[in-house]
């Protein structure tokens, strides 16, 4: 089952870019909600991960990488489907 909230409104929240009412009540919701916890969890974890990467690995040329990197991303949401399995 998924919630109906917004991804990229997840984002906001775990990036801590919301105002402050926006902030409470997502945050209200996030705890809520597992669904939406688990989604905020992955977020800062991979947010985490990113700024751990040297600069020279995030500024480099992509462009050769994307469709690897797109079917890695499709294969990994897909992995945690719970009704994959």
């Amino acid at each position: 089952m998924r919630c109906e909230r917004e991804i990229t409104e997840l984002a906001a929240y775990a990036m801590a870019a919301l105002d402050p009412t926006e902030t409470v009540l997502i945050d209200r919701h996030v705890r809520e909600c597992p669904v939406c916890a688990v989604d905020v969890d992955g977020i800062r974890t991979t947010l985490a991960a990113v700024r751990r990467l040297p600069a020279e690995e995030l500024l480099g040329n992509w462009s050769g990488r994307l469709a690897e990197l797109r079917e890695a991303a499709v294969r990994a949401a897909l992995a945690q489907r719970p009704d994959q399995g």
